[in-house]
C-alpha cells in the first residue's frame, strides 16, 4: 500500500489536491477528516521526546497517559465520531491500547502531580486542602488518587520506532479494508520539520504541500470564512503568514517524496500539474476516471484573484509589499482556457 497526504497552512488549497487524487479509482479516499496524531500536542512525536530524546522518571510515563487522554478524545463519541466513523468497532481503540502497551515497561500505583494538575486547578486545589485538613485528624486516612495508575517507559530509540511502525501500519490497514493500492488520508504529515514524522510510516508516503497567493488566503477569511482562525489585520496576518511558511526550519527541501504544489497551477496549469502529481506518486493516467467530478478547476477558479472583487481593501497593497516573494505570477496565464466542467456556481469556499 502507497499513501498520499497533504499538508499545508491553513487556508491554503490542500483540498484541491486531495480532491483530485480522490478521482482516481485505485485510490481509498479519506481526505474528509484530518488525521493529525502524528504531529499534534501530545501525539507520537511528543511520546518520542518524552520517552527517547529526553527520557525523565515522571514526564515520560505521563506523556503515555497524555497520549492516551488524547486517543480518546480523537475516538469520538455520540455527539461527533472522529476517528471511530473510519473504523470498524472498538478497532481504532484496541489498536491504540496495544500500542500503549508495548510502549510501557511497566506500571503499578502511585500518582505524580500533573496527574491531580491534569484535572483541573480547581480539583487539584481541593484535594490539597482535603490532604491538609485529614492529615490532622488522627484515624482520619486520606489518599490523593489512591487508585491512579503510574506508567513507565524508557524504550530504545530501535523499539520505539519498531512499535510505532507497527501501530500506524495496523491503523492505516484497517483504514483500508479493501486493500486498494493507495490510501489518501489528510494532514497525516505536518507542513514543518516533516522528515522528524515520515520515518514512522513503513508503506510509501507521498506528502504534497500546497501553498497558495496569500492575497486570497487574506481575503477569503476576512470576507467569506470568518473562522477567527488567522487574523485579519493586514500587518498580522503578514505576520502570521510569514510565522507559518518558516515553522521549523523553514524552508521545505522537496524529494522523491516530498513535493511542493501551488494552489493555483491546479486550476491555470491543469493538465501539467495533474501529470506532475502522477509521476511523482506513481499514479496512471489511465485510472483517473471520475476526473472534474470532484476537483473541477472551471469550479474552483472563483477561489482566485479576489482583490479583484475588494479594489478598495487597503491590506492587499501592504500584503503585495511584504510578502510579493509568495505571490502567484499570473503574467503568463490564460484566464480564459481553464480546464474542467463550465458550472454555474460562483460561491466562495
Amino acid at each position: 500500500m502507497k499513501v498520499i497526504t497533504c499538508a499545508s497552512y491553513y487556508g491554503s488549497g490542500s483540498s484541491a489536491l486531495t480532491d483530485l487524487v480522490a478521482e482516481y479509482s485505485n485510490v481509498k479516499d479519506l481526505s474528509n477528516f484530518e488525521f493529525r496524531f502524528l504531529h499534534d500536542t501530545d501525539g507520537v512525536r511528543d511520546l518520542e521526546y518524552h520517552l527517547v530524546e529526553n527520557h525523565n522518571r515522571h514526564n515520560s510515563g505521563h506523556a503515555l497517559k497524555r497520549f492516551a487522554k488524547l486517543a480518546h478524545f480523537n475516538e469520538g463519541n455520540f455527539m461527533s465520531k472522529r476517528y471511530s466513523n473510519f473504523f470498524d468497532g472498538n478497532e481504532y481503540r484496541d489498536i491504540t491500547a496495544d500500542y500503549i502497551n508495548d510502549l510501557t515497561d511497566f506500571e503499578c500505583t502511585g500518582w505524580w502531580f500533573y496527574d491531580l494538575y491534569d484535572k483541573g486547578p480547581k480539583i487539584y486545589y481541593l484535594y490539597q486542602l482535603a490532604n491538609h485538613f485529614f492529615r490532622r485528624i488522627p484515624g482520619q486516612p486520606f489518599k490523593i488518587l489512591k487508585n491512579e495508575q503510574t506508567l513507565y517507559s524508557h524504550p530504545t530509540e530501535q523499539d520505539f520506532l519498531k512499535y510505532t511502525k507497527k501501530y500506524i501500519s495496523r491503523l492505516l490497514r484497517a483504514l483500508n479494508k479493501e486493500d486498494k493500492e493507495y490510501l489518501e488520508i489528510d494532514q497525516i504529515l505536518p507542513s514543518s520539520n516533516i522528515e522528524q514524522v515520515i520515518k514512522y510510516f513503513e508503506d510509501e508516503v507521498f506528502v504534497f504541500v500546497v501553498d497558495r497567493d496569500p492575497r486570497d488566503i487574506y481575503l477569503s477569511e476576512k470576507y467569506y470564512w470568518k473562522e477567527g482562525v488567522l487574523p485579519t489585520d493586514p500587518e498580522k496576518f503578514c505576520d502570521w503568514f510569514l510565522y507559518c511558511r518558516k515553522a521549523g526550519k523553514g524552508s521545505i527541501e522537496e524529494s522523491s517524496c516530498i513535493i511542493k504544489i501551488q494552489f493555483e497551477d491546479l486550476i491555470y496549469k491543469y493538465d501539467e500539474t495533474v501529470a506532475r502529481v502522477e509521476k511523482a506518486a506513481g499514479l496512471k493516467a489511465e485510472l483517473h476516471d471520475k476526473q472534474y467530478t470532484k476537483m473541477n478547476p472551471q469550479r474552483s477558479i472563483v477561489n482566485t484573484r479576489l482583490w479583484e472583487k475588494f479594489p478598495n481593501d487597503h491590506g492587499i497593497k501592504i500584503i503585495e509589499e511584504r510578502l510579493k516573494d509568495y505571490l502567484y505570477d499570473y503574467s503568463e496565464i490564460d484566464i480564459d482556457n481553464v480546464k474542467g466542467i463550465k458550472t454555474n456556481e460562483s460561491s466562495i469556499f
